[in-house]
């Protein structure tokens, strides 16, 4: 069971990564800094970290509900 999730995580994120240089327009648009402690990130950076945390957490949280 726990293969079968890793597989699907491993996958999940291949497909995030690739659907976030098709879907916006400009991928590479920078994202400026908001305080002097950050830096400029570009676009893909973003969606990738931000999806990627979500798909995982979402994942993670159904396999322990079905260990159960």
């Amino acid at each position: 069971m726990k293969k079968i999730f890793y597989t699907i995580g491993i996958i999940g994120m291949i497909i995030i990564d690739i659907l976030t240089f098709i879907i916006p327009k400009n991928p590479y648009y920078i994202i400026p800094a908001i305080t002097i402690y950050s830096f400029d990130k570009p676009l893909w950076l973003c969606i990738i970290m931000s999806c990627n945390f979500i798909f995982l957490g979402a994942l993670y949280e159904i396999y322990d509900l079905t260990k159960k």
